[in-house]
């Protein structure tokens, strides 16, 4: 029988359903997962408190301080020891996998976006567009990368509702595992500036690249084993079985680091 992996989920950020949340990671097959918010969370990147982890699930949000009057948030710096800690962990080879909003996690820290292989923008500047979203779209999820050991038993793809991301993805840093269907523009997602903004279902005055519709992907890095994964915004993806397999497979893979280096 294979070893139950002992997994830190970090979270808090971002609004979710907790309880469809929860009872996704307890479906987990062979995985116990423990949640902690930030930022209490960090302290398990410290010291000698990661070798109690096979693999940390990144499902948190940090760096930004919201407005209920839609004026822009301020943004907040990561704790200096905690960059170092974080840093520290990737470079020995620890497994990490990033889920849905974590791709807009601690906004002012560009080598965070780096090591995740992209970055989803809520705040838009002179140098790089807001992203966009859709929420509640139908899917087909589609293999891109076949054999990989993150996709076992996902060779004919799946269908899920989730929200769709129009976001940077570093192509030449990551080895793409899964595309969706739907088509990815600045006319086909709304842009998240306007929105924060109080401005919903708005694109004035936004552009944005098109996507190429990658969902899922791996981080090549020369020790850590890195998988990126867009799904995780709403209960029907939660639910969803092909997630469910996509996330249990991704966190197998990422705590067997150092198997192959």
């Amino acid at each position: 029988m294979e070893r139950r992996r002992q997994v830190l989920v970090v979270t808090k950020g971002h609004a979710y359903d907790r309880n469809a949340f929860s009872a996704m990671l307890d479906s987990l097959e062979a995985v116990t997962c423990t949640q902690v918010e930030q930022p209490a969370a960090q302290a398990h990147f410290a010291g000698n408190a990661p070798a109690r982890w096979d693999a940390f699930l990144m499902y948190d949000m940090p760096g930004y301080e919201f407005h209920p009057d839609h004026t822009p948030p301020r943004l907040i710096d990561p704790p200096e020891d905690f960059r170092r800690d974080f840093l520290h962990l990737v470079e020995r080879g620890h497994g990490f996998v990033f889920l849905h909003h974590a791709l807009a996690a601690w906004p002012t820290w560009e080598e965070y976006g780096s090591v995740m292989g992209g970055r989803f923008r809520f705040v838009r500047d002179e140098r790089h567009p807001d992203s966009g979203y859709r929420h509640d779209v139908v899917q087909r999820i589609s293999v891109a990368a076949p054999g990989h050991p993150v996709l076992d038993g996902l060779d004919d793809g799946f269908q899920i509702q989730d929200e769709v991301y129009l976001a940077e993805v570093c192509a030449e840093r990551v080895t793409p595992l899964l595309v969706t269907d739907v088509e990815l523009t600045d006319r086909t997602v709304w842009s998240t500036w306007n929105a924060v903004l109080g401005r919903r279902d708005s694109n004035d005055g936004w552009s944005h690249p098109p996507s190429a519709g990658v969902v899922a992907w791996v981080r090549e890095h020369p020790r850590s084993r890195i998988v990126y994964i867009q799904f995780g915004d709403s209960q029907a993806a939660f639910a969803n079985v092909g997630f469910r397999r996509l996330l249990a497979n991704a966190l197998h893979w990422v705590s067997e680091r150092g198997a192959d280096r």
